[in-house]
């Protein structure tokens, strides 16, 4: 009777941890039957677009500050007019000690991992130089 016990709590369990691990969205219609979708990643052009991920280099003049919660977005233009915009916090950054705040109207160069969401350009920033 234990052994028996032991092992419906065994293929219990597992299957509890199969079904969190599951790539299935479900919903319940109206009439009580189950549609499940499965979730599968975006393989379109503008999905591979928008998960392009790359390290970069930028100097270029703060034009504007957003204040955030544990940080900061510096609106950056450089020499030849493009926009980007920086996040710059201490958890981001590869070196804590690099954390400071920019002025408006300064010139910076920072690195870190940029991506483009629409036309826009962002860049999570890992090093801030001075």
């Amino acid at each position: 009777m234990k052994t028996t016990f032991v092992k419906l709590f065994v293929l219990g369990a597992a299957i509890a941890v199969a079904a969190c691990n599951s790539n299935k969205k479900a919903a319940v219609k109206e009439d009580g039957t189950e549609v499940v979708k499965i979730r599968t990643p975006d393989t379109t052009e503008a999905g591979k677009e928008e998960e392009k991920v790359e390290t970069v280099a930028v100097q270029g003049k703060v034009g504007e500050i957003n204040k955030g919660k544990d940080g900061y977005t510096a609106i950056l233009t450089t020499d030849d007019g493009k926009i980007y915009y920086a996040t710059i916090s201490i958890p981001n950054l590869k070196d804590p000690k690099q954390y400071r705040s920019v002025q408006i109207g300064e010139t910076i160069k920072v690195k870190g991992d940029s991506w483009k969401m629409e036309d826009d350009n962002y860049i999570t920033v890992r090093e801030l130089e001075k």
